[in-house]
């Protein structure tokens, strides 16, 4: 249960939104539209179909042309926050799965306090969506969500993102371990990765990965000889001898495949986060995550 400070430092952050948003909803973040809110931000001269009430008078008075008041329209910021439920999140110490449920939590209230519109996809029921606005007052429906996720199977992201109902620019932040086999085995891994980024790209979207990592992923602990089971597919299985050779090989492979994904974000303007299981969601959220707020 969090207190009520940890809701307070929430309260301080906002997503950094680069793109401009497509929504029509009113929200609290500022747009370069133009439109009706409280907020004067320039003149132009008026042209036929224009709403007269928006006429300055005293203008005409001064210069006798008709010049029409400019306003920025408020609007909401669309947010997507993308969970992994495959069978592979459900591992580590603390277990990927609950770390990565909590973030999501988090990044839901932050989105929510700003008065901006929250979607949370479970990825293995793409098609069904938690959709929400209206402030903080519907934050409990969020936990609610979250509690019935079930970490099972396996995901195809690339695929996945593409069954994802279109709603205009925004931000997409997907929490996964990434575990994908397309993306990792292969000599497509590297195509198969770009395809998502060019997708979410495509798509208008603020594109932020966050890399949910166990320790032991990093520095495997495992020495001598082990059966392995994929937790996502029961049936494969291998016989592998860890030794230092071994694991050094393994280091090495997992530290270009993340060296990969922060190059491929670079060149996509995206965010690639890495988070560890045994950090603190102190420094989760307001150290590695830093980087996607607008403070």
């Amino acid at each position: 249960m969090k207190d009520r400070n940890y809701y307070e430092k929430l309260n301080r952050f906002k997503i950094a939104v680069k793109k401009k948003s497509t929504n029509i909803m009113q929200g609290a973040r500022k747009s370069t539209a133009k439109g009706s809110s409280a907020e004067f931000s320039d003149f132009r001269e008026y042209m036929p179909g224009d709403d007269i009430r928006r006429i300055d008078w005293n203008a005409y008075g001064r210069t006798e042309r008709l010049f029409i008041k400019e306003y920025v329209e408020e609007r909401e910021s669309s947010i997507s926050i993308l969970l992994d439920t495959s069978a592979s999140m459900d591992y580590g110490d603390p277990i990927k799965s609950e770390v990565a449920k909590e973030i999501a939590s988090a990044l839901s209230y932050i989105v929510l306090s700003g008065s901006d519109h929250v979607r949370i996809y479970d990825l293995q029921r793409i098609d069904k969506p938690l959709s929400l606005n209206g402030g903080i007052r519907v934050f409990p429906r969020v936990g609610d969500y979250l509690d019935t996720c079930q970490f099972e199977g396996d995901t195809d992201i690339y695929m996945t993102l593409r069954k994802m109902k279109r709603s205009g620019s925004g931000v997409t932040i997907i929490i996964s371990d990434f575990m994908d086999e397309r993306l990792v085995i292969g000599e497509n891994r590297t195509s198969n990765l770009e395809k998502i980024f060019k997708l979410l790209e495509y798509n208008k979207q603020q594109a932020v990965f966050v890399h949910v990592l166990d320790k032991t992923e990093k520095n495997p602990e495992l020495m001598g000889t082990h059966n392995l089971i994929d937790m996502e597919d029961n049936s494969s299985r291998i016989r592998v001898t860890m030794d230092s050779k071994t694991i050094d090989e393994y280091k090495t492979g997992f530290e270009d495949f993340c060296k990969s994904f922060e190059r491929t974000a670079r060149k996509y303007h995206a965010s690639y986060i890495k988070v560890f299981t045994n950090e603190s969601m102190d420094r989760i959220l307001f150290e590695d995550l830093r980087e996607i707020y607008d403070i």
